[in-house]
C-alpha cells in the first residue's frame, strides 16, 4: 500500500486482517502515517475507528510511530464522541510510555470516564492503568486517586472490573 486511498479500501473490511496489512504498510512507509491518523480522527465511519484500531495494534507492539502520534492521539481521545475510536486511542494511550506532567486534561477525563455509570467496561479498564500512570508519576495524586477509585468501585458494572479496581487500590495502598 503505497497511498490512503489503498488503505481506505482495505479498511473497508472489518477484519483483523486488514489493520494487521495495514499496520504493516505503515511501518514500510511511515509517510502514510499523518493520512491514517488524519482518517482516524476524523468522521469518516466506520474506517475513521478501523484507522484508530491499526493504531491501537501498533501500539501493541511498540511501533516507533506512536510516540511521535502520542501527543495528538491523547489531544483526539478527549474530543471524539464515537466510542469506537475513543476506545483504540484509550489502549493506544494506556499502553504507552509518557510523561503525565502534561496532560491534566487526560487526569480529568480519564477521572470523568471512570465515574460515569454510561462509560463503556473497556475503557474504564483502560482508565484504571492511565490513573496508575498519574499516581506513580506524580505520587501527591495518589491519596486523591484511591479515593477516585473506592468512590467508583461500588458502581462497576462487571465482577471482572470490580477485581482490577481493588487489584489497583491494592497495588496504590502500598
Amino acid at each position: 500500500m503505497k497511498t490512503i486511498q489503498e488503505i481506505e479500501a482495505n479498511l473497508n473490511v472489518s477484519s483483523k486482517t486488514a489493520v494487521l496489512r495495514v499496520a504493516k504498510a505503515l511501518e514500510e512507509n511511515p509517510k502514510l502515517a499523518e493520512d491514517l491518523f488524519e482518517l482516524a480522527i476524523s468522521n469518516k465511519q466506520p474506517l475513521a475507528w478501523r484507522a484508530a484500531w491499526v493504531f491501537s495494534h501498533m501500539a501493541d507492539y511498540k511501533s516507533p510511530i506512536i510516540p511521535i502520534y502520542l501527543p495528538r492521539i491523547i489531544s483526539a481521545l478527549i474530543r471524539i464522541d464515537h466510542l469506537g475510536q475513543r476506545g483504540c486511542f484509550l489502549r493506544v494511550v494506556s499502553r504507552s510510555e509518557f510523561r503525565v506532567d502534561d496532560y491534566s486534561n487526560l487526569l480529568d477525563f480519564s477521572i470523568d470516564t471512570l465515574l460515569k455509570p454510561s462509560s463503556r467496561v473497556s475503557h474504564k479498564f483502560y482508565c484504571l492503568d492511565l490513573l496508575e500512570k498519574f499516581a506513580i508519576q506524580i505520587p501527591d495524586l495518589k491519596g486523591e486517586l484511591i479515593m477516585v477509585v473506592e468512590e467508583g468501585l461500588s458502581n462497576f458494572e462487571t465482577d471482572s472490573l470490580k477485581r482490577k479496581g481493588r487489584s489497583w487500590l491494592k497495588k496504590m495502598s502500598k
